[in-house]
């Protein structure tokens, strides 16, 4: 389980269309005689609401990914012939989403939903700014004078005689 994945719940998804975003996209919108699943007539209900089978089944739903033959099924599938020894029949096509993992394909009529943001404060507010305050005589600056001060701070050079004095 990835870092993304981690927290992630899938919730049953109670509309009338499933969420097939990440399969592919519809190059029109599905006309729906109603909206709501209660107090209508069953047949418009019926007509209206849609499983994965069917909305992948319609003419003018395009996937992104189709495997086009069984060498593809084979190189999607979970299965590692240099770590897996003895392995079955079946693990050369058991693929990552029957064994829990997140991919493209959806297998039930679900929805992500994802764990609240924690706030590290309580508030939203970020912390930033200037994290040390240099001194700005404790920098040499690129053109300083050649009467700069070369001493130790705390020190002094007399003006008279040049004998150095602590204060």
């Amino acid at each position: 389980m990835s870092d993304k994945t981690k927290g992630v719940k899938q919730v049953r998804n109670k509309k009338l269309l499933p969420d097939l975003r990440k399969e592919g996209e519809l190059s029109k919108d599905i006309v729906l005689s109603t909206k709501e699943k209660h107090g209508v007539p069953t047949g418009s209900r019926l007509y209206s609401h849609h499983t994965l089978a069917s909305v992948r089944k319609l003419s003018f739903f395009q996937p992104f990914f189709l495997p086009e033959d069984s060498l593809d099924i084979v190189l999607a599938a979970v299965y590692n012939h240099s770590t897996e020894r003895f392995a079955d029949k079946e693990d050369l096509y058991l693929q990552p989403e029957t064994i829990g993992c997140d991919t493209w394909r959806r297998l039930r009529n679900t929805y992500d939903k994802l764990p609240p943001v924690v706030i590290p404060l309580g508030h939203p507010m970020k912390r930033g700014g200037i994290k040390e305050k240099r001194s700005p005589f404790s920098v040499k600056l690129m053109n300083s004078g050649v009467h700069s001060s070369q001493t130790n701070p705390g020190y002094s050079r007399q003006a008279a005689g040049g004998a150095i004095f602590f204060y």
